[in-house]
């Protein structure tokens, strides 16, 4: 998977957790600072994702970088998918 689609399925998961269009969402968008996602609404996000892009993430091995930003979670989901 290429990084634009990745963000773009980011972009759609995250939409859905907190349940309104975000026009302003980019690479770097602030998953917690901006979005305000707790650690249960993250979860969430990430097993949206594994379900819509087709990977699965070890959460007790999940570094917490990977959910700073958009664009942090998008390299995560590009290396998850070819590794696939």
């Amino acid at each position: 998977m290429d990084r634009n689609r990745a963000v773009e399925e980011i972009k759609l998961v995250v939409e859905k957790a907190v349940g309104r269009e975000l026009p302003d969402f980019g690479e770097d968008t602030a998953l917690l600072a901006e979005l305000n996602l707790d650690s249960s609404s993250l979860l969430e996000v990430l097993m949206d994702l594994e379900d819509a892009v087709g990977f699965e993430a070890n959460v007790d091995e999940l570094d917490a970088s990977v959910l700073e930003s958009v664009g942090s979670l998008a390299d995560f989901v590009v290396r998850m998918t070819a590794a696939v």
